[in-house]
């Protein structure tokens, strides 16, 4: 796996990408590499692998359903959805946060420096995400409510 990695960092590197996480499922047979553009899901078939990439803009949701220790990711995009599994929990809600920040941060860096009225499913989709990291714990509920009300102009 270690091989692997370092063949998938040293190529995004030359294409102007980043490495920032990886994960794989128990077996080792697909894993998910996460870099500052795009998502890739690299899966082993015997002795054929195949690889999905899911650029960071085209992701609307990232889904976690947990069996005990192991969860899974369900990434879901415009036209496709890639699915890991038996990944530890505790990785799988790093990454999905890990996502979720990058999506943010991309937002952010390419919004149009003239301020301009958000559509109201923009708006609705943002709450929604921000519910999804209130529910995960990963911000507090005062930081959720001050949020949504600067979101909905209140």
């Amino acid at each position: 796996m270690a091989k692997q990695i370092q063949m998938f960092d040293d190529r995004l590197t030359e294409q102007g990408e980043a490495l920032l996480a990886v994960c794989a499922s128990v077996k080792g047979t697909k894993q998910l590499y996460v870099t500052d553009q795009r998502i890739l899901l690299h899966e082993i078939k015997g002795i054929v692998s195949d690889e999905t990439s899911i650029h960071l803009t085209s992701i609307s949701s990232i889904n976690i359903s947990n069996k005990l220790v192991y969860s899974t990711i369900g990434i879901v995009s415009t036209g496709y959805k890639a699915i890991i599994d038996d990944v530890p929990a505790h990785i799988a809600l790093e990454i999905k946060s890990g996502i979720e920040n990058l999506k943010t941060m991309n937002k952010t860096v390419s919004a149009p420096s003239t301020k301009k009225e958000k559509d109201m499913y923009e708006v609705a989709d943002e709450i929604r995400e921000l519910k999804e990291l209130l529910e995960d714990e990963l911000i507090t509920h005062e930081e959720f409510e001050s949020k949504k009300k600067q979101l909905l102009g209140i």
